[in-house]
């Protein structure tokens, strides 16, 4: 599952990333806050693309 970091922090930018298995950041939900530090995420700059496991 790829997820979304934010990359001030280093935890997830969203709950649940709808950005699925295709890679692609949807910037139509660009400003949002941060899901793990609740600061705002601007574009897609502050954001990095992480693929976990889930094993």
């Amino acid at each position: 599952m790829v997820v979304l970091i934010h990359k001030e922090c280093g935890g997830p930018a969203m709950e649940e990333s709808p950005v699925g298995e295709v890679c692609a950041i949807p910037v139509d939900r660009f400003p949002f806050a941060c899901f793990t530090c609740l600061e705002d995420i601007v574009d897609e700059s502050e954001v990095r693309l992480s693929e976990e496991l889930g094993i």
